[in-house]
């Protein structure tokens, strides 16, 4: 799902309009995506239901492959720390298989992106093969049984999205976040961690083997645990 070449600083526009008070956040939070648009896009959305001054939510866009958003972790971790003067809680990786299966190379790095994140206590979101699968369990279940193509996976997702009336005409375009949206009106998230557990539990080989799969709901229901946790006010 990468545009290559491109870091895309999504998280420096609330420290553009007015600096960040580092003091009242309890917990920081960074999220670094292979994909320079989309993926960064789909996780700032969660940014609407963060109560106010509880979690600090960055998202960076690298257009860089599995090793080098990995590698590009480390160093956002390390600028976040030196602007906060804080650690860091929790840091997590977004990427996809892509062609690493077919390509020595490829499949290296992407089983040392693994590696090399347990290594840096870094936490994974990966899909193979495409992230596009993530958003696509939002409407249907996916047989682990059936490799899928980023190419199926794409129209399947379309195809889904335009059986909701508002969204008939819909086209998917690479790129273009008005996915993200559709799926946010249109798709169930609930059901989406659901078909992406069973998948894993059905498709227990490793992740560059394991076509379909994907662990992005673990970090979905992370940031949703988090929220619930911030939002909760004791009574009395």
């Amino acid at each position: 799902m990468a545009k290559r070449g491109v870091v895309n600083k999504i998280q420096k526009r609330d420290e553009e309009i007015r600096p960040v008070r580092w003091r009242k956040y309890p917990h920081l939070f960074l999220i670094v995506c292979e994909d320079a648009n989309t993926e960064p896009y789909y996780f700032e959305q969660f940014r609407r239901a963060i109560p106010e001054n509880t979690i600090y939510l960055r998202t960076v866009g690298t257009g860089r492959s599995s090793q080098g958003v990995v590698e590009q972790a480390s160093v956002e971790k390390n600028k976040l720390c030196l602007e906060s003067n804080k650690n860091v809680d929790e840091i997590w990786v977004v990427f996809d298989k892509d062609d690493a299966d077919l390509i020595p190379a490829n499949a290296g790095r992407f089983i040392y992106a693994f590696t090399h994140a347990e290594k840096e206590k870094i936490l994974i979101a990966y899909s193979n093969e495409a992230f596009e699968l993530w958003l696509l369990l939002h409407f249907a279940t996916a047989e682990p049984s059936k490799p899928l193509l980023r190419h199926d996976i794409n129209l399947l997702l379309e195809g889904a999205i335009k059986k909701h009336p508002a969204y008939t005409n819909f086209i998917y375009q690479h790129g273009n976040a008005n996915v993200i949206d559709a799926v946010f009106k249109t798709g169930n998230e609930q059901k989406a961690i659901e078909r992406a557990e069973k998948l894993l539990k059905e498709n227990p080989r490793p992740p560059i083997e394991a076509n379909p799969s994907t662990t992005v709901h673990l970090l979905v229901k992370r940031l949703r645990e988090l929220i619930e946790f911030y939002s909760y006010i004791p009574e009395g």
